[in-house]
Parts: C-alpha cells; structure tokens; sequence
C-alpha cells in the first residue's frame, strides 16, 4: 500500500515538473517570430509561435488590378507557411517536453 502512495507522489512530482516546462515552451512560443516572404520579397509575413500575426507588409508595386489575383494567392499562401511553421515548432517543442506523448500534433493544417 506505502508502495502505492510512493508512485503517486513520483507521478504528482513529475506532472508538476511537466506542467513548469509547458509554461517554458508557451513563453518560447510567445517570442518566437517566424518570417515568412512571397512573390520574390514584395510580401512579407511574421507571425509567433502562437500563431499571432506580428507584421503584414507588401511591396505598393503590387497594388495594380493585374497583379490582385496573385497578389491574394502569394498572401493566402504565405500565412499558410507560417502557421504550418508555427504548428511545427509547437509540435516540436512540446514533444521535447512530453517525451511523445502527444505525437499526433497540434491539429489539422492550414
């Protein structure tokens, strides 16, 4: 029975070590900006690791009805980038904290 208890408690320790390193990979996440450029440099993209959009930038060059549709495509296609970037490096991160245990990853893609 005292055996028992000894587990639980190891088990109580480790899920509060756990629970200490998840908060460390949330900070991580929060500072980590993942850039993101199309259409040669004329559009540029940043976002964090939990997936907020830090910067939206695009060159006025491509501000002319030809280029519009494009233009939308290289932006749908950038923030698809960098939120498919962003869930990796959360994946990665919390696996490393886990050990695996939550391998599936963070959800469906972009």
């Amino acid at each position: 029975m005292l055996e028992k208890f000894k587990n639980m408690g190891k088990a109580l320790k480790e899920a509060q070590n756990m629970k200490g390193m998840m908060e460390e990979v949330q900070k991580e996440l929060e500072k980590s900006v993942i850039p993101i450029t199309e259409m040669g440099g004329k559009i540029k993209i940043e976002i964090t690791g939990e997936l907020q959009v830090v910067k939206f930038e695009m060159d006025p060059s491509l501000f002319t009805q030809d280029q519009k549709s494009n233009v939308e495509s290289a932006i749908k296609q950038g923030f698809s980038k960098a939120i498919k970037q962003a869930k990796d490096l959360a994946t990665n991160k919390l696996q490393s904290v886990t050990g695996g245990l939550f391998s599936g990853g963070l959800g469906t893609g972009a």
